[in-house]
């Protein structure tokens, strides 16, 4: 008898606690609409992941009830789909949704295996973002199953019926076409009574619903076959989605959200405990609007902590200010309606404003819905100026003047003034990192060497270091510090505790860090002898994004930046003997990023220095080759090594900045009397001698713009020529050290006077032209043309060899000269050769020729 008791009471205690969680079994409802899916079809096995596939996914939504209806297949093909898809889950929140379950059975060789036990059902607080200290409410009904094998089919069914108050009866949903799976039947349905004008809005090609008539409703359908998944891009700004799908809104306009958000978010008069911290607020600031402004700002964000208890009707609706200051937390919504609260108080016009995270400008691209919003902040003009405050972040000092906000772009401003639109929210006080790293390196392997970082956050950057060191302690900053060096240069340890400098007035934060290098210097693996050590600018490394590294990855996807990102990066090593550097610098700047890097050698110090920023959040998908091609170039400056072998003379004897290569003087001077004298000769030449000179055109036309070329050419050609630093034996010195693909630097030197030679012949030669030209020779059209194809093949040949020897992909700019020397031997050539105006220009002989034709 006892036992039967506690059997019944075992059941009653199962029943109460199925019925807390609002959840039931029951019939299919009878509100469906008709749809028979083709159960026989199969979808290609290479889509198939996870060892199963969905039959069938079914989904009815029914406006008027509340309620959506799910029907789902799921094939196993595997012993993997036995463990991966032999499990059930609904996640619903049991404070407005009810769960009806209508089906769940498993289908083997045609016999039918019913699994719907209710007392089997465990019902577990689901909170994915309680890490966030969001506490929604959220529930998980979870299924276990028994009993699965390969090639069952588990079908189940159930419904979710009821709404969140807070909107009113309003409808506005998103319609996904695509899945983590493959699936064969796709079935997508809305019922909705014909007074409701709902709209609709395609992306990414989905298809709009088939509209018809059914029991006196209106029916909206998509009958799909075969969806497979989409492919991801992770490196792709969060608001970019490649997915089909079809937007459906019951909002006509931003200005119904912005009357909805101000209704729910008008706060009674504030409580004694609220009026006692106005009045403290005021008294504090005197008669200083903008000291109340700031004070209020700080006293949110930094006393009223971030947690947010956002069940039922409170997903969106705020608390009251009275009980936020009371409890002394609140999330977004809470916080800044606190916020607006205080500020009204005192004059201060201030308005709560709804904006998203993630799609940040690109909400606008959507139908108005209050579902596009995840996020609260406020928006307070003061005199002249406006301020946007996130009252979630917590830590910002400075002035007014320095206030930040992150890269939200857009918001909808909740204040019922006639808006019907969102207002831009500026990117202003972007801050700066500043990073110097300072390596003292021994003057032999096996000694220690030393590390100093000092780095200087700025604005933006310093609130969130400022908030970093406040949620860690200074033992587990020191450890992670340690090991992101460690990871670069090896064994070190600390020299000294890690140090921080607060600036609130100016909003600038430092970090001053100091080490033991082990042994800095390692053995070269590739020559025996030599010590190297790498030099890395870590962090700016982390900076630049990566693109996806997929095979025939054909994705349209931009790349996502960092944004606002501005970094100074530094640097500083002073070496065991005078060095030499030939690294060139870098300069790139376009409208999304900006790099730069250049290098210094003073005797024995060497530094490197970087610079980067970003304009936007990312790289559109048609900038990805330039892109490719700058991160190329970005790499080769931003990780290397330097190699030293002690005790070589060579080494010991690295010259001077400023001494001159007197080999190569001598050369040129040699090279330079030689090819002039060949030019004299060719001047001389005439292609035919005649009896009378006819008096040649004058120039002009196009004539002019050939003239411009011919003059502009040396000049140019002179100034590459000394920037260069040819004559410089420092030049020569960097030669013997480079490492190349034939290992050979004696051919680079050879290489290097054959491009030296090859420099002055064509200055020499282009001198030449100039003389043809203002004298209007005969041989100019001809010279012209051997100069173009020449200066053309030379051009790619130099550029190619170097490319091989240094294992570095061709840049935009080396091949923007190609095209634009041929392009302009493609227009001149048969201008020069077939031009009437040059065969009656370009006539004279040689003074000599003409002279002896005369009989001077």
């Amino acid at each position: 008898m006892r036992f039967i008791l506690l059997i019944i009471f075992l059941f009653a205690l199962q029943a109460d606690l199925i019925a807390q969680h609002n959840f039931t079994v029951s019939p299919t409802p009878d509100w469906l609409a008709p749809y028979k899916p083709d159960l026989s079809k199969t979808p290609d096995a290479s889509e198939v992941s996870n060892g199963y596939f969905l039959l069938l996914l079914e989904e009815q939504h029914h406006a008027e009830k509340d309620a959506v209806y799910r029907h789902i297949i799921r094939q196993i093909v595997s012993e993997a789909g036995i463990q991966n898809g032999a499990e059930i889950s609904v996640d619903y929140d049991p404070t407005y949704e009810n769960l009806h379950f209508h089906q769940l059975i498993i289908r083997r060789n045609g016999a039918v295996i019913n699994k719907l036990d209710p007392s089997r059902f465990r019902f577990l607080q689901k909170e994915d973002e309680l890490s966030r200290f969001i506490y929604s409410g959220t529930f998980t009904a979870y299924y276990i199953l028994d009993d699965v094998r390969k090639g069952d089919q588990i079908e189940y069914a159930y419904t979710l019926e009821g709404a969140n108050p807070i909107f009113e009866n309003k409808y506005a949903n998103t319609f996904y076409f695509t899945s983590y799976d493959p699936i064969v039947n796709y079935y997508k349905a809305l019922i909705a009574a014909p007074a409701r004008d709902i709209q609709f809005k395609p992306f990414n090609h989905a298809r709009l619903p088939t509209k018809t008539s059914w029991k006196g409703m209106q029916l909206y359908e998509w009958k799909i076959a075969d969806v497979m998944p989409a492919d991801e891009d992770d490196n792709a700004p969060e608001w970019y989605n490649n997915m089909p799908f079809v937007q459906a809104s019951e909002y006509r306009s931003w200005a119904e959200i912005i009357n909805w958000g101000a209704k729910i978010n008008t706060p009674p008069p504030p409580g004694t405990r609220l009026q006692t911290k106005i009045a403290e607020l005021k008294k504090q600031s005197g008669n200083n609007k903008a000291l109340y402004l700031q004070n209020a700002m700080r006293f949110v964000q930094d006393d009223i902590r971030y947690m947010g208890i956002e069940m039922g009707e409170y997903s969106h609706r705020p608390n009251n200010p009275d009980k936020i200051l009371d409890q002394r937390f609140g999330d977004c919504k809470d916080k800044s309606l606190l916020l607006t609260t205080l500020l009204q108080a005192d004059g201060i016009n201030a308005s709560m404003a709804y904006t998203n995270t993630y799609l940040k400008a690109h909400v606008s691209d959507y139908l108005p819905s209050p579902y596009m919003f995840n996020h609260v902040i406020v928006y307070a003009t003061l005199g002249d100026s406006s301020y946007w405050i996130d009252p979630t972040i917590s830590y910002q000092r400075g002035s007014l003047s320095q206030h930040t906000v992150p890269d939200y772009q857009q918001a909808l401003i909740i204040r019922t003034d006639g808006s019907n639109k969102l207002t831009t929210i500026p990117q202003v006080n972007k801050g700066r990192q500043i990073i110097k790293e300072h390596f003292t390196l021994p003057d032999a392997k096996g000694k220690k060497g030393k590390l100093t970082i000092h780095s200087v956050y700025t604005l933006r950057f310093a609130d969130q270091q400022r908030d970093v060191f406040a949620n860690n302690s200074m033992k587990e900053q020191q450890k992670a510090y340690l090991d992101y060096y460690k990871n670069i240069y090896g064994e070190m340890h600390t020299d000294s505790a890690l140090k921080t400098i607060d600036d609130p007035i100016n909003n600038q934060f430092s970090v001053i860090e100091r080490y033991v290098l082990e042994e800095p210097w390692k053995n070269d693996s590739d020559e025996p002898g030599r010590l190297e050590i790498p030099v890395t600018a870590g962090i700016l490394q982390e900076a630049l994004p990566k693109t996806s590294k997929k095979k025939n990855n054909k994705s349209q996807a931009p790349l996502a930046l960092h944004y606002p990102y501005a970094l100074d990066y530094t640097i500083d090593m002073d070496m065991p003997i005078a060095w030499s550097l030939s690294d060139e610098p870098i300069e790139i700047r376009n409208k999304y990023y900006a790099f730069s890097f250049r290098s210094e050698v003073n005797g024995s110090h060497v530094a490197f220095h970087y610079t980067f920023e970003t304009f936007q959040d990312n790289i559109p998908a048609h900038y990805l080759a330039q892109y490719e091609s700058d991160r190329n170039k970005m790499d080769e400056a931003i990780s290397f090594s330097l190699f030293w072998t002690p005790g070589d003379p060579a080494e010991m004897a690295a010259p001077a900045d400023n001494s001159v290569n007197w080999v190569m003087v001598v050369l040129a001077v040699f090279f330079l009397t030689f090819f002039a004298r060949i030019a004299w000769k060719y001047n001389q030449y005439s292609i035919y001698p005649v009896q009378d000179v006819p008096a040649p055109a004058e120039l002009g036309g196009f004539l002019f713009v050939i003239g411009f070329f011919v003059f502009i050419t040396p000049l140019g050609m002179l100034q590459g020529f000394f920037n260069g630093s040819v004559f410089s034996f420092k030049t020569w010195y960097q030669l013997g050290r480079s490492t190349n693909i034939i290992s050979n630097t004696s051919f680079l030197q050879l290489l290097f006077i054959f491009r030296t030679v090859a420099a002055i012949f064509f200055f020499v030669y282009s001198i030449l032209l100039i003389a043809l030209f203002i004298n209007r020779r005969d041989t100019f059209p001809n010279a012209m043309v051997y100069f173009m194809v020449g200066a053309l093949l030379f051009t790619v040949i130099d550029a190619g060899i170097l490319h091989y020897l240094y294992k570095t992909h061709w840049e935009i700019m080396e091949l923007g000269c190609v095209v634009y020397n041929f392009v302009k031997g493609l227009i001149f050539t048969p201008y020069l050769l077939q031009s009437a105006q040059v065969k009656e220009t370009f006539i004279m002989p040689h003074r000599s020729v003409a002279g002896k034709e005369k009989g001077y």
